[in-house]
């Protein structure tokens, strides 16, 4: 059954096999039932033929037996031919005639109606001289020849004895067939198919035959010897009776033989007289069975075929939304629902074809840069309409025989035909930066960016998963930079090895112990401390010290950020909190937030509750953010900061100088810090342009009247320079490196109030 429910048409084939076999059993059940009807038919007309004739010959004969002996022994005492003319007169319809035969043939006496001067001698007439012959040697009544004179008659014979067993003589009586009022006149028959035939077993002559109308001269010849050998084998085949048996008493005999023309088959019906030795036998040609079987199996033919024709358009029906229902679900399994484009079910069919039939080709794995950002701040809806103009877009930047894949969330996988590698990065360059520019959803303007990786075939890998990680290693390292393509180099794959081992090991490593605080002391001109930046450490015993440069990008991109996050929060306000309950000075903490936690529904709020918890003052806490944070949503971004900078803690802008800062960002966040990024004062004592950015910065701080804070302090020299150009604060390696929460407290032991 599992197998007809995975193709219907073998179903069908089941139900036509069926139909067929349904079909089959019904014809040959009435193929059968009408042989049946036809046989009892056949019987019950054998039976009245024989019936009525018996009947006729027992009376004939006992009109004859009476009257013959009366008549010849008298026959000089009485009026002969008026006797026979009455006893003619007792049945007109069916006797033709009687007369009076001596022991030579000679006629002696007959009816009226029979007088010729040329009366024949039946000893010597060949029609007649068997059967009158015949008669004188038999005590039974003998059935002679059938003759036209002009009406069909058949002679009946019976020798008459005297008293002492003397033969006087043959008295003969002529009976009518033919007519409406002779013999078989009233007699019917099934139909012109139906032949019956009254056959003389002695000579087989025939005595009378008929289909409804008497046959022609079927009197004049006997049947010929074979034919009625052929005729008691058919009989004798029939083994539902014993033939002998049957025939001497009386049974109805059914058989089925050759025709006499050899052209077709009959089927009939015989009873036998065994008195007046004759066969009535019905019979029917089974053409006209045939033809009766036809009209009934043209009818069940029709009543099939319509039925399946009808089982074949409902089946053609059920197999056309199957196939409908099934090529929508392999499109639905093979294509993106939102974009419609191929998916990477799609891409696992494909890429075999690919590998076999082209000998270089390019994957480029496409990954958008700020799209959580844009469905974070303008809900999913729009996120899913950009990406739809963005598929379509992405469409008609490649040729039709390249091939563009959603393979899933804001990522797309293009295969690219273009065998030279220069042609894929060119591609990605002039037309994928140029489709993501620039599209507007809802009446407004997006350009969210893209970083691309490529990996080329077959240099870079032969099989699908080999490309892919090619390409996705090659794209996470454009990510650093964003907006931007990377061709994947051998060297990539230890950097992205390095980074898959890092989000592995980092999974719970504050549980484990292996993260901890570092605080750098920021210090004002005088030398006394003004706060310190909490850094975060990580030093698993795997891998050994690891750069937070390296794993707190890490925990951002794997989803760790947001535990990472609050271990910082909360072990560095705790620590700080008890270094300053115990030294009783007060001093600020400043902690880097990350876009991630900035991101979360209610970081204020649990913001609020930590430094409540641990005690500090919100004027001792400082928030520090990167220009990069406000790339993703300003707008969101300003809020939240807004509600923080609110509760009275402090706003320090990171890095300010080196990517997205704008004046615009000053005049419309609540900032209180700016910090002047390391890479400005490492050069400022041999670099024109790196003194003159910092005098800038230090201008724009002090027009905004924030707090200028100097990174990366590392000389004298660079401190009096900071100094002249007028910076608040200081950190870095000149006044002290990174301390733990024990180093610090000494720290602060070995500096002034």
């Amino acid at each position: 059954m599992a197998l007809l429910k995975k193709n219907i048409w073998l179903l069908f084939l089941f139900v036509l096999l069926a139909s067929c076999t349904l079909l089959i059993y019904l014809s040959f059940a009435r193929w059968n039932g009408m042989m049946r009807h036809y046989d009892e038919l056949q019987q019950g007309v054998v039976k009245h033929w024989y019936g009525s004739f018996s009947s006729v010959l027992e009376q004939q004969e006992g009109i004859i037996t009476l009257m013959g002996k009366t008549l010849l022994l008298q026959q000089r005492e009485r009026n002969v031919q008026n006797d026979l003319d009455e006893i003619m007169a007792l049945n007109p319809e069916i006797f033709a005639g009687f007369a009076l035969i001596s022991t030579a043939g000679e006629v002696l006496e007959l009816t009226s109606n029979l007088q010729s001067d040329n009366l024949p001698n039946l000893s010597e007439l060949p029609q007649t001289r068997d059967s009158f012959g015949y008669a004188m040697t038999t005590d039974k009544m003998v059935l002679g020849r059938t003759y036209n004179a002009p009406r069909l008659v058949v002679p009946a014979r019976k020798a008459i004895y005297d008293k002492d067993g003397q033969l006087l003589g043959v008295m003969t009586g002529a009976l009518k067939f033919g007519s409406e009022d002779g013999l078989f006149g009233r007699t019917q028959v099934l139909g012109d198919f139906n032949r019956i035939t009254i056959l003389r077993e002695r000579d087989h002559y025939i005595q009378y035959a008929t289909n409804g109308q008497p046959l022609a001269d079927f009197y004049s010849e006997p049947m010929p010897a074979i034919e009625y050998e052929r005729l008691l084998a058919a009989m004798k085949m029939n083994r539902s009776f014993d033939f002998l048996h049957a025939r001497d008493s009386g049974q109805a005999l059914s058989f089925e033989r050759i025709s006499e023309d050899g052209r077709g088959t009959v089927r009939g019906v015989a009873l036998y007289n065994e008195r007046y030795e004759f066969w009535l036998i019905s019979e029917i040609e089974e053409s006209f069975f045939i033809y009766q079987f036809m009209h009934v199996f043209a009818g069940y033919l029709f009543i099939m075929v319509m039925f399946q024709l009808a089982m074949f358009f409902l089946f053609r029906s059920i197999d056309r939304s199957e196939k409908k229902q099934r090529s929508v679900l392999e499109f639905q399994a093979n294509h993106d629902p939102l974009t419609q484009l191929p998916n990477r079910n799609f891409l696992l069919s494909k890429f075999e074809e690919w590998r076999a039939n082209k000998t270089e080709f390019s994957l480029l794995f496409v990954d958008l840069d700020n799209f959580k950002g844009i469905n974070d701040s303008f809900g999913h809806k729009l996120g899913d309409e950009l990406l739809v103009r963005l598929a379509s877009r992405l469409q008609k930047v490649i040729q039709s025989r390249d091939l563009l894949i959603r393979h899933g969330g804001d990522e797309f996988v293009m295969l690219i035909s273009d065998e030279r590698l220069e042609a894929a990065e060119n591609l990605v360059a002039n037309r994928i930066f140029s489709a993501c520019e620039n599209i507007d959803v809802q009446q407004k303007i997006f350009s969210p960016g893209v970083s691309i990786g490529i990996a080329h075939f077959p240099q870079h890998g032969q099989e699908l998963d080999e490309l892919m990680r090619a390409a996705d290693i090659a794209m996470y390292d454009a990510k650093r930079k964003r907006n931007t393509v990377r061709i994947f180099q051998p060297d990539l794959e230890g950097k992205y090895l390095l980074r898959a081992r890092i989000e592995q090991l980092l999974r719970g490593a504050e549980k484990r112990g292996e993260i901890y605080m570092n605080y750098q002391p920021q210090v004002d001109s005088s030398g006394r401390l003004h706060g310190v930046e909490a850094l975060v450490r990580w030093n698993p015993p795997e891998l050994g010290f690891v750069p937070p440069d390296q794993f707190v990008a890490v925990a951002e991109h794997s989803g760790q950020m947001t535990a990472l996050g609050d271990f910082i929060i909360d072990n560095a306000l705790q620590e700080i909190a008890d270094i300053q309950s115990s030294s009783g000075r007060s001093f600020c903490l400043s902690l880097n937030i990350s876009v991630k936690q900035l991101s979360e529904p209610d970081f204020a709020d649990k913001l609020q509750e930590k430094i409540v918890a641990s005690g500090l003052a919100f004027v001792n806490v400082v928030v520090e953010i990167t220009e990069n944070i406000l790339i993703d949503d300003v707008e969101r971004m300003r809020a939240v900061l807004e509600q923080i900078h609110a509760q009275g803690i402090r706003i320090s802008l990171d890095d300010f100088g080196t990517g997205y800062s704008s004046l615009s960002l000053l005049r419309h966040l609540p900032l209180d810090e700016i910090k002047i990024d390391k890479s400005f004062v490492d050069h400022l004592i041999e670099d024109e342009t790196a003194l003159r950015m910092a005098r800038n910065i230090v201008a724009i701080g002090r027009n905004y009247n924030v707090t200028l804070v100097a990174e990366g302090v590392e000389t004298e020299a660079q401190l009096e320079c900071l100094n002249q150009i007028g910076c608040d604060l200081y950190q870095g390696y000149y006044f002290s490196r990174p301390l733990s929460a024990e180093a610090l407290r000494c720290f602060l032991d070995e500096r002034p109030l």
